[in-house]
């Protein structure tokens, strides 16, 4: 997920573990482990686009490095902090539960993570939230931006107490309110997350009772959740020679009607055994469809990520698809692409009445 969520639940839960034990400094301490195993891009400027691919989200977020990682830095966060008795142990179990957390969340999302690293590549995906989610991100990021008035009360109350303004016997400790609040923090998001599950099977269930009089062979491959939200769902189905797209809310009164995509993966066949392609179907989970995009150039789309709909052509425009040429000298180039000129405003606007069950114009846009 976005960088904002993991570092509020690393600071919840650096709160919960070690904030009795060290008052400020365990919601600080969660926010920087909560931070940490997304910073494997920075060795992005020295691999190239497609080894990037491989690289994030990877090893840096396996059962392997959670378990490295509280053991590295067990004896070093107990040393800092001996003077309040923090034990090895438990600073061992605070890294470890911060960076699982993290991991945990990443496998809700459609992106997955690699957790099985470095025995096995293959991403665990979830997808039963989006990896932007203001509904699971916001009780976290309420605690913690709370933290620093009472951070600030308890630094006044500390320089009071050293110059004697303040009863000697009474040394002031970092608010009982900050572990409160973390626990409410924690069981809200928790429950948002119990919500969204729920929400998935029944989508899981809706699209596979329309598909089966509709497309019979038909396989449901994948059902997540569209930007933002946990109410409208996308089900990606396919076939032998394609794949269908259709969309279910609670509050539809109808079924959905199917996009289309073929697959027309022989536009692609050129490239078979080049590393970068095999990569982009590494990365698709081999969900994806080709189609002839401009110059001559192949455009691989993964079908995973779903689409923008553009009010203004009205045509939906894939978000993740990569364009394939041979350069002069024989090498395989693929670039990364993002549709432009986007009018997200339109879209989003679009999807809120789609996910009211008003579907005449979502459905008049034509797939790509």
């Amino acid at each position: 997920m976005d960088s904002i969520t993991q570092a509020a639940l690393g600071g919840v839960v650096g709160e919960l573990v070690l904030g009795r034990k060290i008052g400020w400094k365990g919601m600080a301490w969660g926010l920087f482990f909560g931070t940490l195993p997304d910073l494997d891009i920075i060795v992005f400027p020295w691999l190239d686009r497609m080894e990037q691919l491989r690289w994030h989200r990877g090893i840096s977020h396996s059962i392997l490095m959670m378990v490295v990682a509280g053991f590295l830095f067990a004896k070093p966060l107990s040393l800092l902090h001996r003077k309040k008795e923090v034990s090895a142990k438990r600073a061992g179990w605070f890294v470890f539960l911060v960076w699982s957390t993290h991991v945990l969340i990443d496998v809700f999302t459609s992106y997955g993570t690699q957790v099985f690293e470095p025995f096995s590549d293959q991403r665990v995906a979830w997808s039963n939230l989006f990896i932007i989610d203001l509904f699971f991100t916001l009780p976290l990021l309420v605690c913690v931006l709370s933290w620093p008035w009472k951070g600030v009360a308890f630094l006044v109350g500390r320089i009071r107490w050293k110059r004697g303004d303040r009863d000697p016997e009474e040394e002031p400790d970092f608010p009982e309110f900050s572990t409160r609040c973390a626990k409410v923090a924690i069981s809200v998001s928790c429950l948002y997350v119990l919500f969204s599950l729920v929400m998935k099977l029944w989508a899981v269930d809706q699209i596979k009772g329309h598909m089966a009089d509709e497309l019979p062979n038909g396989k449901v491959v994948m059902v997540a959740p569209t930007p933002f939200n946990t109410l409208l769902w996308r089900g990606l189905i396919e076939t032998d020679e394609a794949f269908f797209v259709t969309y279910w809310s609670p509050f539809d009164r109808e079924p959905a009607k199917y996009d289309f995509l073929p697959k027309q993966r022989n536009l692609a066949r050129i490239f078979e055994g080049r590393k970068p392609f095999e990569t982009l179907k590494w990365f698709s989970r081999g969900y994806w469809v080709a189609r002839q995009g401009p110059e001559g150039k192949v455009v691989f789309i993964d079908v995973r990520f779903g689409e923008v709909r553009n009010t203004g052509t009205k045509q939906q425009l894939p978000m993740f698809q990569w364009h394939l040429e041979y350069d002069e000298d024989g090498r395989l180039a693929a670039e990364s692409y993002r549709p432009r000129d986007l009018k997200m405003k339109q879209a989003l606007g679009l999807m809120w009445q789609r996910i009211w069950g008003n579907k005449e114009e979502w459905e008049s846009i034509k797939s790509f």
